[in-house]
């Protein structure tokens, strides 16, 4: 057992605030929840058939609205962005993204927390430019059954391995963020699931949260539902195996299932749209830079506030329950 985390650290700032979309005297209500997912792109270096991500032949979001989608999320003094996709890292400017998005709003007054939900296949040295700028770094590992998880992450032969080669560099270089790790359960992995953490032996290296996901039928999983979903008692069976895995080596486990998923999330997608979770289904609201110039309170009541925070605070937790810097130096 490990003994608790240091506090994630601030980053220096490297970059000054965005400028605000209105004049420092107008005092302009607020319009969006505190916590967002800005999905810049559908494009991936991966084909699973899981998905719930937007479709990949989405036209991805051009590098002056992927900008202004900083400077409206800074304006709204949100605490909080998970830059996903698609696979972000392959956006050419995604570590000038991560710094401006997560620079401090004033002196004394730290910006957002930055997480990055990526697929773990950017190479290590394209990962140390965008690292210091994240608060936590989101992964995946499907199955310690090497089969099951070609069959779940496919398009690339060694993709288990490349994540724990990212995981093993981040906990090293940059102990001060914080490391997720997901598994999302399906007929293709639900007997190696619950062993996914045997692949890391060391236990300074473990992550900080691991989480369990229900495979949400939404875009290619919604495609893809009579192969890979689980039955609600199925699923639970999987995560009570999980859950003692877990126990077992000193790792807080969160738990998404599609039951609980609606009011959780706002999204803004390649193509400017903004994108909520409705009984179960995505809900697209129109485009998210007309609605938020046109002053559309309403957008913020699309998601149940205390739900969206507590959704991304038990996930991505400020004091990270598990893991130890020193420990890591120790074990180097």
């Amino acid at each position: 057992m490990r003994s608790p985390r240091l506090q994630l650290s601030s980053r220096p700032q490297l970059f000054a605030p965005c400028l605000e979309l209105a004049p420092p005297m107008i005092q302009r209500q607020r319009c969006l929840p505190d916590y967002v997912d800005f999905r810049p792109l559908g494009r991936c270096n991966l084909d699973c058939l899981f998905c719930y991500g937007p479709r990949h032949d989405l036209p991805t979001m051009g590098e002056d609205d992927a900008f202004r989608v900083v400077e409206i999320l800074r304006a709204e003094r949100v605490k909080g962005v998970v830059i996903s996709g698609g696979e972000p890292t392959l956006l050419p400017y995604l570590a000038r993204l991560a710094a401006a998005l997560g620079a401090p709003y004033a002196p004394g007054e730290p910006g957002p927390k930055i997480v990055l939900s990526t697929n773990g296949l950017a190479p290590i040295p394209t990962m140390e430019k965008i690292l210091p700028h994240l608060s936590w770094i989101a992964l995946p590992l499907e199955s310690a059954d090497p089969g099951e998880h070609a069959a779940m992450r496919i398009g690339h032969a060694r993709h288990r391995e490349r994540v724990i080669a990212l995981l093993g560099q981040a906990r090293r270089s940059h102990p001060s963020v914080g490391i997720k790790l997901g598994t999302v359960v399906t007929r293709l992995n639900a007997r190696g699931a619950d062993r996914v953490l045997d692949l890391i032996e060391d236990d300074p290296f473990l992550p900080d949260i691991w989480k369990v996901y229900e495979m949400s039928e939404t875009n290619y999983g919604a495609d893809n539902r009579h192969l890979l979903a689980l039955g609600p008692g199925e699923f639970e069976e999987v995560v009570q195996r999980c859950s003692k895995a877990a126990a077992d080596r000193g790792v807080e486990l969160r738990v998404y299932r599609n039951s609980t998923r609606s009011g959780n999330y706002f999204f803004v997608d390649p193509d400017g749209g903004a994108v909520v979770i409705d009984d179960g289904e995505e809900r697209r609201l129109g485009s998210f830079f007309e609605l938020y110039e046109r002053g559309e309170g309403w957008l913020r009541d699309c998601v149940e506030g205390d739900a969206n925070a507590a959704n991304f605070t038990s996930t991505y937790p400020t004091w990270s329950p598990t893991g130890s810097p020193d420990a890591v130096a120790a074990a180097t």
